[in-house]
């Protein structure tokens, strides 16, 4: 009986840490670095769940051991590839996304409740709201200063079986939008 009961909470505990470690039913993945910094300290307040985002999903390079070899080559007077440049197509086929990842990502973003606009050139546009993105992507954002600008606060989580496939997403902030040319800074407004 005392045996049974600890099978029972062994496979119970097995439940909840599977549970923890997924979004939406499924493993998820980190993409790190693809947040501000500054947002981590110097949020304002939430930002509006109903604000529209125009966003894009940037896919990985593949095959990206060969095309480093292939530069190095590329750069290299003693190798057959010596200025040896890619045919027109040739980069997209060999190190560009799959046309199937491209469509899963794209079925993925559609069952979140987003809208595709375009798939093309490596990477996805799609647009929806702030509230759908925090949601899809397991993130807060946070509004800063006067409220125009807006952040993720972390970086965003995407489906574990995109891991290798996606390689940011844009669209998520504004900071870079808001105060362009010099080093990415937010200096709240004095609380009067």
């Amino acid at each position: 009986m005392r045996r049974k009961a600890v099978v029972v909470l062994l496979a119970a505990l097995s439940l909840v840490s599977i549970k923890m470690g997924t979004g939406h039913g499924e493993d998820t993945a980190i993409l790190t670095g693809n947040h501000p910094r500054e947002a981590e300290t110097a949020s304002m307040g939430n930002a509006d769940p109903n604000q529209p985002l125009s966003m894009e999903i940037h896919f990985a390079v593949r095959n990206e051991a060969e095309l480093n070899q292939l530069l190095a080559e590329q750069q290299n007077p003693s190798s057959p590839n010596y200025r040896r440049w890619l045919a027109t197509g040739e980069y997209d086929r060999r190190f560009g996304p799959r046309q199937s990842d491209i469509d899963a990502v794209a079925d993925w973003l559609k069952s979140e409740g987003f809208t595709v606009e375009s798939a093309s050139d490596g990477s996805i546009k799609f647009a929806g709201t702030v509230a759908q993105a925090q949601r899809t992507f397991s993130v807060r954002i946070a509004r800063f200063g006067d409220g125009s600008a807006y952040a993720n606060v972390s970086d965003p989580s995407i489906p574990a079986r995109f891991a290798g496939v996606i390689s940011n997403v844009s669209g998520l902030d504004n900071m870079t939008h808001v105060m362009p040319g010099g080093p990415r800074r937010i200096v709240p407004k004095p609380v009067r």
